[in-house]
């Protein structure tokens, strides 16, 4: 299955567009509704005529290659927009600035022949591999760039001369030749630029910024003025490696971004009244019974101690095992409490949220308590699919059962995949025993709040030559609906070897 975007993050997309017209200083760009993007790795999509209508502009620039030390414009007082039905437009006038100069000499020249923009999509809905966004929560900034997503717009630099001569019908623009699509697709993560010498992706920007930290400097890295980390950056680290490390997040649970403490879920508790009716018979009215589930989310945090001494030796290889070493362990920190949080400063997971269904096992586990267990959530009619998290002892166990002629037993058909992890905890003594969870994924939420933060402590480094960097970030775990989980308890887990 290709790796989809969720809703809720920062996405950035390029669009390929037609040679621009140099005549003055006036930038203009599109993002084009109804247009069908290129591949971008087994999956395309398509911005709804109307999906930018009413999204958040407070914070929209315009840049080359999404750099913010080379701004162009900022909306409302510099940029212009219209929502149009074709696209979004924008244009800018260029600034008097080297910075204006070399952007207008680079879209002359064709160097730059791409319109850039970073959006937050709200709603979307997919039709097979083809995404639909229906709408934009917030647009972030515009830029233009070289790569190409999109092939049906244009980005342009134009203004009227200053002695204007009649003329007859205009020019028409030349069709540039389309770049072609970079291996892998055109979707790029936040933070992501094209033509940038440092900084071109957010696990970069977060080594330059951590470099950057003075001897006897402490520096929260989300806020300095100097060398900063977008928070949007380190959330979108974040949850790529949720996505890749985190057992719960791969089995199907979603991603739910929020800039709030908490996160309030609509939830249905009770059903509209049903009934036969004669014909012309009155319908009674109805209403279902709705209900608000709050998702609290709570601190999670992490601390990396490295020399200062190879701290200055080794660059970036040090840091850069520093930085993959915060993001490993609060997501592996964020995984274990997903599946088994029973912390009081945290929140319950999978394995310990009350008014779950339950099997006792007692004994080995076998196919025949997955199948109950499956059937259990069938019967309280828990929309599929499901997924099974399962110890590496009782997987093992599992896979080493025999018949009675010594031949392997298959795994039976309608079992749902399943996930091992280490974080079911084992009990001890002789008769070690353990759990598992057969559930339905898409029923329960992670929530991640947006602002995730990096900081570097140096003030320390006379005494204890030492370095401190520290990564917080704060996560729920929403469950709406008990019944869609099913423990299995009293494992027998023996010692693999």
């Amino acid at each position: 299955m290709p790796d989809r975007p969720v809703a809720g993050e920062v996405e950035q997309r390029t669009l390929a567009e037609a040679a621009p017209e140099v005549d003055g200083l006036k930038l203009r760009g599109l993002i084009p509704y109804g247009v069908e993007s290129h591949d971008f790795g087994g999956w395309r999509e398509i911005i709804e005529p109307g999906a930018l209508t009413g999204a958040d502009l407070s914070s929209l620039i315009a840049t080359r290659e999404h750099d913010r030390s080379q701004l162009l414009g900022r909306y409302p007082t510099t940029m212009e927009v219209e929502d149009r039905a074709d696209g979004f437009a924008w244009a800018v006038e260029l600034p008097d600035s080297p910075t204006g100069h070399d952007a207008r000499v680079a879209v002359e020249r064709g160097d730059l022949r791409s319109t850039s923009w970073r959006m937050r999509v709200a709603k979307d809905r997919w039709q097979g591999n083809v995404r639909h966004v229906e709408r934009i929560a917030s647009l972030h900034d515009v830029c233009v760039t070289a790569e190409p997503a999109y092939g049906s717009a244009r980005a342009e630099l134009r203004a009227a001369p200053e002695n204007p001569e009649p003329t007859g019908s205009p020019t028409p623009p030349q069709e540039a030749p389309m770049p072609e699509v970079p291996e892998g697709g055109g979707l790029l993560r936040v933070g992501d630029r094209t033509a940038a010498a440092t900084g071109a992706t957010p696990e970069a920007r977060i080594l330059d910024a951590i470099a950057s930290v003075a001897r006897g400097e402490c520096r929260d890295l989300t806020r300095a003025s100097a060398a900063p980390v977008e928070p949007d950056d380190l959330r979108t680290v974040l949850i790529q490696h949720f996505r890749e490390r985190s057992v719960v997040v791969a089995s199907g649970v979603p991603i739910i971004a929020t800039d709030s403490k908490a996160v309030k879920w609509p939830m249905l508790t009770g059903d509209v009244s049903v009934a036969f009716y004669d014909e012309l018979e009155e319908i009674t009215e109805s209403d279902p019974t709705l209900d608000d589930f709050e998702v609290p989310v709570k601190a999670l945090k992490a601390l990396v101690r490295m020399s200062s001494e190879a701290v200055e030796d080794s660059d970036p290889e040090l840091l850069q095992v520093v930085s993959e070493n915060i993001n490993t362990a609060m997501v592996l920190k964020g995984d274990r409490e997903l599946v088994a949080g029973n912390d009081l400063k945290g929140f319950p997971g999978l394995l310990n949220i009350a008014g779950t269904q339950s099997i006792a096992v007692g004994g080995a586990l076998s196919w025949d308590h997955v199948i109950k267990a499956v059937g259990l959530l069938v019967e309280g009619n828990v929309p599929g699919p499901f997924a099974v998290l399962l110890g590496a002892r009782p997987a093992t166990a599992l896979d080493l059962t025999k018949d009675a002629d010594g031949n392997y037993l298959t795994r039976p058909e309608g079992i749902p995949p399943i996930y091992m992890t280490g974080w079911l905890p084992v009990s001890g003594g002789a008769s070690p025993t353990t759990s598992a969870v057969v559930y339905a994924p898409g029923q329960q939420l992670a929530v991640i709040r947006r602002q995730v933060t990096v900081e570097i402590d140096r003030s320390q480094e006379f005494s204890r030559d030492a370095v401190l960097a520290r990564g917080r970030y704060r996560l729920g775990l929403g469950v709406p609906h008990p019944q869609s989980i099913v423990k299995l308890t009293g494992i027998t887990a023996p010692a693999i070897a």
